[in-house]
């Protein structure tokens, strides 16, 4: 009567859901009922939620502290299975498929009693009254509007490169431009002005050590600024993943990868692209990409610059970004890097969009280079005709013939 889903992909879900506890403590504040038809992952999940509760970490050696040798195995089924982002979605269906299945039973057990046919009609209407209520679920946390704190949006470094707080913001330029400069002073600035806390790099195009001694010159430059153990860069000696495929499934080491970076506040990533499979030019794909970062940031309070390539043929035009035009929709701050006229040291940093940035100033001129850089644009020359011997047929002399 109810489609209900097939055990082996039950299974599956419910240890996807404690696999994600084990690498994010907090996540268990989205399981909110005890869900798992398992009888061993029911006792597991228990055992985290009073762990929780009691503010004691959740681990594989807290849980199994508390249980017996039975447990090893289903312990080690939920450690080898990839953690999931979805969390909501997949608690959902578990959630529904319980439901289900109580349903079933209940019918089953209405069709067997020997009471009256007005007693069956009563109890059917009842279940199909709690079958409207499942039905009718939350899915808002209203919040009484009247009651909310207002809030202003933050902003670091103000003064100096604003970049919105638990924002994505995006930086974009032409190929050259400095792009991975800028994201070294805006890294190394952060460190300086917010000493608690720590920024990381992922600078893909380039190899840890150029990115070093970009980093070294940046700080000749700006005294006030040091390399230290709050800046972490990793470069194109890590192999880059794409967080979404191009059928829009998120890589599992996104979710490791996030852990990892838990107690870093901002991160940049450098290029976009590198990081995105799905289609380049699909906004449909860019925005789904892009609330995936979105909620990154808000779950746990972290900054993101995104380091965005122009297309080729684009020159320095503001509004020609590479591919959909939703990953500038969907951040926050958007600024074009340009060059500045007989100044070859320096970038101007031109905002180009900004939701809540209020102040008059919307351009930043940033030293980045010590020494006077120029690109030079080399002329084909025409090379001198060359001579050479012909092979001599018979008595004839060698004969001398201009290269055509």
């Amino acid at each position: 009567m109810f489609d209900k889903l097939d055990t082996n992909i039950i299974d599956g879900m419910e240890r996807g859901l404690l696999s994600t506890v084990f690498f994010d403590n907090e996540t268990i504040k989205e399981i909110k009922e005890n869900i798992f038809s398992n009888p061993q992952y029911k006792k597991i999940f228990e055992i985290m939620n009073e762990l929780y509760i009691n503010k004691f970490p959740i681990n594989e050696e807290t849980v199994i502290a508390k249980l017996d040798s039975s447990f090893e195995q289903a312990l080690l089924n939920i450690i080898s299975a990839n953690p999931i982002s979805h969390i909501d979605s997949i608690y959902n269906s578990l959630l529904e498929n319980n439901y289900k299945i109580y349903l079933q039973n209940q019918l089953k057990k209405i069709a067997a009693d020997e009471s009256s046919s007005i007693d069956k009609v009563n109890e059917l209407e009842a279940l199909i009254q709690r079958s409207r209520d499942f039905k009718r679920q939350e899915i808002f946390n209203f919040i009484d509007f009247s009651k909310a704190e207002e809030k202003n949006p933050n902003f670091f470094l103000e003064d100096i490169l604003p970049i919105q707080e638990h924002e994505i913001n995006i930086i974009s330029a032409p190929g050259g431009s400095g792009k991975s400069y800028i994201s070294l002073y805006i890294a190394l600035q952060f460190i300086y002005k917010y000493t608690l806390k720590k920024c990381f790099l992922w600078l893909s195009e380039d190899e840890i050590g150029v990115s070093k001694k970009r980093a070294s010159s940046l700080c000749k430059i700006h005294n006030e600024l040091n390399i230290n153990n709050r800046i972490t860069v990793i470069g194109k000696e890590t192999q880059v993943f794409h967080f979404v495929d191009k059928n829009l499934n998120i890589n599992a080491k996104f979710e490791l990868m996030k852990q990892q970076l838990k107690d870093f506040s901002l991160i940049v990533l450098d290029p976009l692209i590198a990081f995105y499979g799905a289609d380049e030019n699909s906004n449909a794909d860019a925005r789904y990409f892009m609330s995936l970062l979105n909620k990154w940031c808000v779950d746990e309070n972290k900054t993101i610059i995104l380091i965005h390539h122009h297309s080729k043929a684009s020159g320095t035009n503001k509004s020609s970004a590479r591919g959909a035009s939703a990953f500038i929709d969907a951040c926050r701050m958007h600024y074009v890097i340009e060059k500045v006229e007989n100044d070859t040291r320096s970038r101007k940093v031109v905002i180009d969009k900004t939701n809540h940035f209020s102040n008059e100033k919307h351009d930043y001129i940033i030293k980045l280079f010590d020494t006077k850089v120029e690109v030079k644009t080399f002329e084909p020359q025409k090379e001198t005709p060359k001579k050479y011997s012909m092979p001599t047929l018979g008595n004839l002399d060698d004969t001398e013939v201009e290269e055509l």
